[in-house]
This record gives C-alpha cells, structure tokens and sequence, in this order.
C-alpha cells in the first residue's frame, strides 16, 4: 500500500469506528476503482473519490457486522425515502420493498457472486448511489410484482387442479372457496417475521445459506424457522377450516393432506395477497 492510499485507509477507517476493513482489501477496492478513472492521474483521481463511503461499502461487501449495522443507521433511511418516493408504490409495500432492496444490495445472490454493494467505487456518496440504487430496483420489482398480480380472485384453488388427479379435483370443486379463504387467513395470521422469511426464499428466491447470511445464524437455524413457518400455514388453515366446514373427519383429512402437497403451489400467490393487504411497518429480522 503506497502513501497515498495509507493515508486515505487512516481517514476512512477513523470516519467509521469500529468498522473494520484489513488494508489489503481497501487498497483492492481502491484499485477497482481507480481503475475506472484512467483519465486522470492516481493521485488525482484518488483525491476525487469519497474515500470513507468506499471504506464502508467494502467492509458490507464482506459481511463485516459493524458495516452492516451502519448502513442501516446510515442508509437505512435513504432506501425507504427512495422506495416511498416512487409513484406506483402502495402505502402495503413499502417496509417489504424496503427490505428486499436492503437484501439484494447487501447479500450475494449466488456463494460464487459479490453483492450489488461491492459495484460501488466512491465516485459519488455512498448515499447518491444508494438511492439511485434503490429508485431503479423498486421500479424494477414492481414492474414484475403487477405483472404476476392474479387476475382473479380465486386464482389460489385453480391452481390446485394439477393435472386429471379426481382427489385435487374433488376438493377443488366443493372446497375451492374454502380452501382459498382459510389459507390466505392462515398466511396473513403468520407474524411478520415468519412472512418476511417465506417472502424472501419463495418470492425473493434467497436458499438457506444466504438467508443464514443474511441474518447471521446457522443455516440449520433458518431451515428450522422456515420448517416451523411453512407448519404453522399448514396447521392454521387446518384450524380455519375445520371451524368453517361440517364435514366427516376423515373428509378433512383428506383435504389436508392436499393441502400440505400444494403448499409449494399455493403459497407464492398467498404471500403477494397477504403483502397488499398489510399495513406498512417495520419488519421484523
């Protein structure tokens, strides 16, 4: 590491303390950015960039936990302004939407790949590119969200008619109404924590190792919260319904253990119903 860049590794680690970033991986961030500014001399172009964000943005890109509990202190707020800036964004989406851009900047989405973060190269503040940022993907996800929004209302039960199984068309025939009802009540009964969770592997599409990541615990733990969440649908429409129909015992059965088969069918179109019928609020981690 050359003066140059030891001097601005002292001054960027003094602007976030407790943060910490080795000085081999900032002058590698330097570089990269450097590397970028080829019309300039290195001194020059080293003295145009924002040295302490690019500190910062390089130790989230490592998963360094101080990092991360500063950019949210820090740019937290600058993801819900920009999120709640856009015009198609329902008051119901917001925390989510805020929530989902925090994951793809800051979580890689394959083990081989670097999160969106590590792009950044301090030629603006971090919070300037966070926000575009931010503005472009939440555009970008509700472009898809209205895409796939069900044109009707009882999308979930046709779509449990999988093929000519006469068991899936029994129920879808005489419980189709039932069967809808009681299992979106069941997924807005879960608690904010355990739909976050099944919106971020279903919807969002994050595997267990990075939701592990994500939130700093094994990935045993994740697949245990993920096991008890998809349950607790499963159980609760059990309920729902069971307080809803008068029909033999073994006749409820029979529609749960269906239930239990298309939950992986069934439940993406859940979630985006429950999400727009939400208050906005804070998520729970």
């Amino acid at each position: 590491m050359d003066e140059q860049v030891a001097a601005a590794y002292d001054q960027a680690a003094a602007a976030w303390p407790g943060v910490f970033v080795s000085p081999s991986d900032f002058a590698e961030c330097v570089a990269g950015a450097l590397a970028a500014k080829t019309s300039r001399g290195e001194a020059q172009a080293l003295a145009g960039l924002h040295v302490a964000d690019l500190y910062l943005a390089c130790a989230c890109a490592r998963g360094e936990p101080k990092a991360l509990v500063a950019f949210d202190r820090e740019l937290g707020p600058v993801i819900e302004r920009a999120v709640r800036a856009c015009a198609a964004v329902r008051d119901g989406e917001i925390a989510e939407l805020v929530q989902i851009v925090r994951v793809r900047l800051l979580v890689a989405p394959d083990p081989d790949l670097r999160p969106r973060i590590a792009s950044f190269q301090g030629r603006s503040s971090l919070g300037a590119w966070v926000k575009v940022v931010a503005a472009r993907e939440t555009a970008r996800l509700l472009e898809s969200a209205r895409r796939e929004e069900p044109t009707e209302d009882d999308e979930l039960a046709e779509r449990l008619n999988s093929g000519d199984d006469p068991e899936v068309t029994h129920v879808k025939r005489l419980y189709r109404n039932e069967f809808r009802d009681a299992f979106h009540a069941a997924v807005e009964e879960l608690s904010e924590r355990e739909r976050l969770l099944l919106r971020q592997n279903v919807l969002d599409g994050l595997g267990i190792d990075r939701l592990a990541g994500f939130y700093g615990v094994h990935r045993a733990t994740i697949a245990r919260r993920l096991e008890a969440a998809r349950k607790a649908v499963v159980r609760r429409t059990r309920r729902i319904m069971a307080a809803r129909l008068r029909v033999p015992s073994t006749e409820l059965e029979s529609i749960l253990r269906l239930i239990g088969s298309q939950l992986d069918v069934s439940l993406p179109h859940a979630l985006r119903v429950a999400r727009a019928s939400e208050p906005d609020g804070p998520r729970g981690s």
